[in-house]
């Protein structure tokens, strides 16, 4: 893998972010000898936090560690090259795409993944003290994180998932309390959480109180204190990194969260022929193995087309 990218050439494909999603499409598109070029700006979702989880071979690495190795094992492939860059347009043509970077570059290629992911947006929560234990004590992902904190007495953040993340929260803890932070919920959402002995408050929230990243507990705006070990977050709050694929006009729809996410196919191409988006760019949020199996299956259809049409002209 070089590191300097070719501005010249069109390449077989061009992948907008470098975390498993994006990374993992570059290994197989590198094994299959494409010209590959990662566009990366190195400033994951993920960075806030101490350690990720449940990504077999690699449970408990800090992210810098995930791509630090992903970068050192794509070396070999001298056909995928790497730009520590950051994209600011990308225009459709009639034979495939240009990019331009921040530092004055451009590259051409026959097809685009993006895979830049999410980026959190705390405010939104309106939780007074978050920044202090995000990615530290609170979380967003139950799978991620929720076996550490086993047995501990966990505090479940939002309204809208409430319902649907408060199941997990029992496999974890037998000590689970709900904080909607001033939204009620409706009646049977209340008996069914009373029934399985998960506590509800639906007070707003002052503050949350932590010692150096721990959650230590949440402070009512009665004053009311509720001790809390670590907690999750219910509610979406985050957005696209980008938004290159609806600029260029890819189709969007509400998912099964209740999240806009742009429409794709069976191998992750969008409604824009050569326009793929895979891992967080398109869920919102994967996980890290999940990311990266798309990511793979994606070149790997890419893979086959390139090597079809090639098959069909000769």
């Amino acid at each position: 893998m070089t590191s300097e990218h070719r501005d010249t050439s069109t390449l077989d494909l061009a992948i907008v972010g470098g975390g498993p999603a994006g990374m993992s499409a570059a290994l197989i598109a590198g094994r299959a000898r494409r010209d590959t070029v990662i566009v990366n700006s190195e400033s994951p979702r993920n960075a806030v936090t101490t350690a990720s989880h449940g990504f077999l071979t690699r449970d408990g690495a800090h992210p810098t560690e995930l791509l630090a190795i992903g970068k050192e094992q794509l070396a070999k492939y001298g056909t995928v090259s790497y730009a520590n860059d950051t994209v600011t347009a990308i225009a459709k043509t009639e034979v495939g795409f240009t990019m331009d970077l921040a530092t004055g570059s451009q590259i051409i290629a026959d097809r685009l993944v993006i895979a830049a992911g999410h980026v959190d947006d705390l405010d939104q929560l309106e939780l007074p003290g978050i920044e202090d234990v995000h990615g530290k004590s609170v979380y967003p992902c139950m799978f991620c994180d929720g076996f550490e904190h086993q047995n501990e007495r966990l505090a479940l953040f939002g309204r809208e998932g409430a319902m649907q993340y408060a199941p997990m929260g029992r496999l974890w803890t037998d000590d689970l309390i709900v904080f909607t932070n001033g939204s009620d919920l409706q009646r049977e959402e209340r008996i069914a959480l009373e029934r399985n002995n998960v506590g509800l408050r639906t007070d707003p929230i002052q503050r949350l109180e932590s010692d150096n990243g721990r959650l230590l507990a949440v402070v009512l705006e009665s004053g009311e204190r509720i001790e809390r070990d670590a907690g999750f977050i219910g509610d979406e709050y985050s957005h696209p990194a980008t938004t290159f694929a609806e600029t260029l006009g890819a189709t969007s729809s509400p998912n099964e969260w209740g999240m806009t996410t742009l429409d794709v196919d069976d191998t992750s191409q969008t409604s824009i022929t050569g326009l793929y988006v895979v891992g967080d760019a398109r869920t919102g949020f994967s996980g890290l193995i999940a990311a990266a199996a798309e990511g793979a299956a994606c070149a790997e259809a890419i893979v086959h087309d390139i090597a079809t049409e090639r098959w069909s002209h000769q």
